[in-house]
């Protein structure tokens, strides 16, 4: 039985999700109402804020439209032993019941947001870790791992520990949310109204599954509107070409830095081995030439040599395939002969994590990678529409540029993983402190500069990594005509990936390397995929689909949203006259106003709204921009007058460029305040996940300080010591968090110039608290501030000391190029 202090702070959190959603409903924003209704009502479905979230939803559902819902929940409403209750829902009934006798629908039960669903359904098994470990988010749903007829059982990954308790912290922060089991809820009685605290018939926390509404697909689909081909396939050459002189201005850059400490070290020593490399100082425009030839072209044997000697990949036969997908060998023999192409080597991947790719340089050598666990968690016709998204991939022909980019990526990142993985190994063999100390910081200094590279270099092939799976998603559905079978499996997917983070305690190597090819991106798989378990679909999906800012805050992400995908799905379904596997396309984002502006009047409306304080440090550039383009103006007039002692601002090149990093420090101080409020127990909160999915309207500027507890995930080593891969585990999913040092890398680097010995590896696999500013944008995040175990240690993180720290340092580089340029 829960305590009464967990019990009372439950209780407060269902009430003031009630009252939230009551208020939504009250100014007609029904989508949040809905959101936030169902929330309370699956939480507390057999108490008295869970009957006032139903008689709501009811509204809500009747004011948009969904009339089937409404009366499948007002139905149920009318069984409670409640006369008031009764009289409403009777009442409520008949105006939603038409005239005619109500045809019986096959409906058994009240299930959220898909009271619709008929009762064939697919089920994912298996036992839920319990929901009694005291956690930073409310208590929602936790299910197993993807599982389906054909797989074998998946054991749930394990709930994190129970999170640490400080003295100090219990007297600031002693409503932290916990979490409630359904015994708690079956002995906590009648509440003082009388009402009944057991209804029948009614889901409960512990008893939700993510269920499927097998909705189907048509057998001689329509074409729809041809794809416009030549535009994309520009935009795939555009993507390589920028891939290629970033790549040289990056290697230049390392190039003559290495020989400018060489040459330090060198006066500092006069040793030999120090002097600098004279092919150093040479063009590397022929040799980058060369090597991207040379990987482009090899790229079908260089991706098997990499996959085999880190993942063992090998051959996979017809057979086998024909096993698990018959229609997915059908696919590959019929559309190659459409096509009039070969049809690709198929390789199969010994890994539980369920991924699929296409890699190579023309179709005549092209490969689809498929895994293990792909097969055996994806049924037949789901199977086989990932193997059309590869096929649409290769027939395209975008996955000849992917795969460059992905080799020449592999370069940075296996000197980041490698260098870290024998720095280990070395420091492990060494006794002497002072060696050991200084191998493993040299080490971690080339691992992380590689990283920043690997990072760096992902940038021009974002944009065609996102615009390649719409028309991978919309062939891959032609080709099935099984938009609703591809809805599963991406879902499946992105489940599994998830579940794959929990049960390694890590974010595998692989799965970092080769996330631009994967069907879903890795980082949005963390938090959507732990989800998926715990909440329904349209819920933790409703910020993808209705925020009207959400295409710009995709910029530095892999993949578009899962909504949006989902989204184009069900339009596709709908124009082949199926039902619908989720119900996304009815959720529409709010329209702008109507009535023409003048460009001047946007501007200032532009000015004033959060996405311009979102971007603030980048806009500050064209606007220093426009600062210097005034500058030169007024520099040209007075070169007309007798005025002359101005004219030399025109076309003075240093003050360009100096203003650039000068609008960048302006841009980060004027949003540095609004992205960091300050952290005080009395405005932490600790929302469920279920709360910060569903916000439809946040932005990464509304930054909410929060207070969450759970197990640390993440590499142990010295390939994690910038932070890269730090997973908070909760009892109710994966969120990712963010660290920086008080000053930056270098904090992280050397932490004994911050006089830090704790850093936030040396916690992973502890419970911690982990309190920063959560951050609602294409993905879900948490700027650390603090990260506290149970044995007292304490992690600090200084994202607003370091955010200042770079702004100032931009201006002192702007300053000092525009006095060099005077000179």
């Amino acid at each position: 039985m829960a305590s009464p202090n967990n019990q009372n702070s439950a209780d407060s959190s269902l009430k003031q999700s009630l009252e939230a959603g009551l208020a939504a409903l009250k100014q007609k924003d029904y989508q949040s109402a809905i959101a936030l209704l169902e929330s309370v009502s699956q939480t507390a479905a057999n108490q008295p804020p869970g009957i006032r979230a139903q008689m709501g939803l009811v509204v809500a559902y009747k004011a948009t439209g969904n009339l089937k819902s409404a009366i499948a929940l007002c139905t149920s409403l009318t069984n409670i032993p409640n006369t008031q209750i009764q009289t409403w829902a009777d009442r409520t009934l008949k105006e939603l019941t038409p005239p005619k006798p109500p045809e019986t629908t096959p409906e058994t039960g009240f299930v959220a947001f898909d009271s619709a669903t008929e009762s064939r359904k697919e089920t994912l098994k298996g036992a839920r870790p319990t929901a009694d470990k005291k956690t930073g988010f409310s208590p929602l749903e936790p299910t197993n791992a993807p599982a389906n007829t054909k797989s074998t059982h998946i054991s749930p990954p394990p709930p994190p520990p129970k999170p640490p308790i400080h003295p100090t912290q219990e007297g600031e922060h002693g409503d932290t949310a916990p979490t409630t089991t359904a015994t708690d809820t079956e002995t906590s009685g009648e509440n003082s109204s009388g009402s009944p605290t057991d209804i029948p018939g009614f889901a409960t926390p512990d008893t939700y599954e993510l269920t499927w509404r097998q909705a189907g697909r048509t057998k001689s689909p329509r074409p729809l509107k041809p794809l416009k081909l030549l535009n994309f396939r520009i935009e795939a050459v555009g993507s390589a070409i920028a891939l290629f002189f970033l790549a040289r201005l990056v290697l230049q850059f390392l190039l003559t830095n290495i020989n400018a400490l060489l040459v330090q070290l060198y006066i500092f020593t006069r040793l030999p081995i120090f002097q600098p490399i004279q092919l150093f100082y040479r063009d590397p425009t022929p040799f980058l030439q060369i090597l991207f030839g040379l990987l482009l072209a090899s790229s079908p044997w260089l991706t098997d040599a990499l996959l085999k000697l880190f993942c063992g990949i090998e051959t996979l036969r017809g057979s086998v395939l024909s096993k698990h997908s018959k229609e997915a060998t059908r696919v590959l023999r019929s559309f190659g002969t459409k096509q009039n192409m070969p049809t690709p080597v198929l390789k199969l991947l010994p890994l539980n994590v369920p991924v699929a790719f296409s890699y190579g340089c023309l179709p005549r050598f092209a490969r689809i990678a498929v895994s293990q666990g792909l097969l055996d968690q994806l049924t037949d016709d789901e199977i086989a529409t990932i193997f059309a998204r590869e096929l649409a991939h290769i027939s395209h022909w975008d996955f000849a540029p992917m795969s460059l980019a992905m080799l020449v990526l592999q370069i940075p990142y296996l000197i980041y993983w490698q260098t870290a993985y024998w720095g280990e190994r070395l420091c492990d063999l060494m006794t002497i402190d002072f060696l050991r100390r200084t191998v493993r910081v040299v080490t971690a200094a080339i691992s992380a500069t590689s990283y920043g590279v690997y990072k760096l270099l992902r940038w021009p092939m974002l944009w065609l990594s996102r615009r390649r799976v719409y028309f991978s998603d919309r062939t891959s559905a032609e080709i099935t005509g099984n938009p609703n079978g591809l809805t599963r499996a991406l879902t499946k997917i992105a489940i599994g990936i998830a579940a794959n983070i929990e049960q390694q305690k890590q974010t595998s190597f692989f799965l970092e390397s080769f996330d631009l090819l994967l069907p879903v991106g890795v980082a949005q798989a963390v938090t959507f995929g732990s989800a998926a378990l715990r909440a329904p679909l349209k819920q933790i999906l409703l910020w993808d689909v209705t925020n009207p800012d959400r295409a710009l805050l995709t910029i530095n992400s892999t993949h578009p949203l899962m909504g949006e995908r989902f989204k184009l799905l069900e339009l596709y379904a709908q124009f082949w006259k199926l039902e619908t596997e989720l119900d996304l396309a009815s959720l529409s984002p709010e329209k702008p106003k109507t009535g023409k502006l003048s460009l001047f009047k946007s501007i200032l409306e532009f000015k004033d709204s959060k996405l311009f304080l979102q971007g603030a440090p980048f806009f500050g550039i064209p606007m220093s921009l426009g600062i210097v383009a005034l500058l030169w103006m007024v520099s040209w007039l007075f070169s007309k007058t007798s005025i002359w002692q101005l004219d030399w601002l025109l076309g003075d090149r240093s003050i360009l460029w100096g203003c650039l990093p000068i609008g960048f420090c302006l841009g980060t101080l004027m949003r540095i305040n609004y992205f960091f409020p300050d952290i005080t127990p009395r405005e932490t909160t600790s929302p469920s996940l279920l709360e910060i999915l569903s916000n439809s309207k946040t932005l990464p500027l509304d930054a909410q300080p929060v207070r969450l507890s759970g197990q640390l995930l993440g590499r142990p080593g010295i390939d994690n010591w910038l932070g890269q891969d730090l997973i908070l585990q909760t009892a109710t999913g994966l969120v990712r968090l963010h660290y920086v040092s008080m000053i930056g890398p270098i904090g992280s680097l050397y932490p004994f110039l911050l006089k830090q010995t704790t850093r936030p590896t040396d916690l992973i696999g502890k419970p911690v608290v982990a309190t920063g500013w959560l951050r609602r944008g294409a993905t879900v995040a948490i700027d650390l501030e603090t990260l506290r175990s149970q044995e007292g240690l304490v992690s600090d993180s200084g994202h607003p000391i370091w955010s200042a720290i770079l702004a100032f340092a931009a201006a002192v580089w702007g300053a000092y190029i525009i006095i060099q340029g005077g000179r």
